[in-house]
């Protein structure tokens, strides 16, 4: 694909691939201006069902108009190609921040508030990401969060749908037995291949929320087999125990959303996003390892602090 120009799109680079197709840097001709495109692969084009999902990723971020979610600028197709167009987000993955380990409880804060932020705004807006993990979470040039992919996007469904067996989100896409996510992220329920919603992305933040701040995961295995049990029995390793800089009642938040039953966790990234800031307004003052820090009016976080010079920092 490099070099071939679609539309009035000259591919220049392979950037990576996300849960629904390649992704590309281009040059769109019209505008003089670098984008990125997300490609359906030709041998997934042909099939219908494929290509629903596809153009639900377009439609389902053009939706969300938020800061820390990518922007969508059109859904296209060209000589059997089928394609989104969206802003080129330069800079590093979150999964190159946690290999850096030891975030302070400060930048903690600056990572977690305005992811958790984004994906309640998809909550709100009934669409469930499915698949946040760190390496679907960038910070651009600038300092700022934004997450992408939402290739396996899906709309939320009501409660008395969830255990009906109607919406299988979590059904295969490719080959028998596949579910859709990235196991390591992944919630019980999608472990087992069963129908999510949103506190299946809460699950998937509390697992992010953990290794940014201990540099590991809290689930693990030699073996796919492994890691999927440990995610479905294993309690992780108490945060407070390799973070005791942290505080606990923010051990209580990541906890709660790392909870195998999803009927005990925070109900929506909005509730995750309350407790953040609950606890972020009196870090200095730890609470009992067993309180519920959701309660409280929710702040508001002074995005704009976050700025290039404070970007070189991390």
């Amino acid at each position: 694909m490099i070099g071939k120009t679609l539309v009035h799109y000259k591919i220049l680079e392979k950037l990576g691939s996300g849960g629904m197709g390649d992704v590309y840097r281009a040059q769109d001709a019209k505008l003089e201006r670098d984008v990125a495109l997300k490609i359906l692969p030709l041998e997934m084009a042909d099939d219908p069902e494929r290509r629903k999902r596809f153009e639900r990723e377009a439609k389902a971020i053009a939706a969300l108009k938020h800061p820390h979610i990518v922007t969508i600028h059109s859904i296209e197709e060209s000589e059997g190609s089928h394609f989104i167009t969206m802003e080129l987000v330069k800079g590093r993955t979150l999964s190159d921040i946690i290999s850096t380990g030891n975030l302070s409880l400060a930048q903690f804060f600056e990572l977690t508030i305005p992811l958790a932020d984004a994906v309640a705004s998809a909550h709100a807006s009934g669409i469930i990401h499915r698949d946040l993990k760190p390496d679907n979470i960038m910070l651009d040039a600038d300092g700022t969060l934004k997450v992408l992919d939402f290739g396996l996007a899906k709309m939320s469904v009501r409660d008395s749908e969830l255990t009906s067996g109607g919406d299988m989100p979590t059904e295969i896409l490719t080959q028998p037995g596949m579910i859709m996510g990235t196991l390591p992220y992944m919630s019980p329920e999608q472990v087992q291949g069963l129908p999510v919603n949103a506190p299946s992305d809460v699950f998937s933040l509390g697992v992010i929320f953990y290794e940014l701040a201990t540099g590991r995961r809290p689930f693990g295995g030699t073996s796919t087999a492994e890691l999927a049990s440990s995610i479905l029995r294993d309690e992780p390793t108490p945060l407070n125990d390799v973070r005791s800089d942290y505080p606990a009642a923010l051990h209580a938040a990541v906890s709660r959303c790392l909870e195998k039953n999803a009927h005990a966790r925070y109900a929506t990234a909005g509730e995750v996003l309350a407790a953040l800031e609950t606890v972020e307004r009196s870090p200095a003052t730890p609470t009992p390892a067993s309180a519920d820090p959701s309660g409280g009016t929710i702040a508001v976080f002074d995005f704009e602090n976050i700025t290039r010079d404070s970007a070189a920092d991390w």
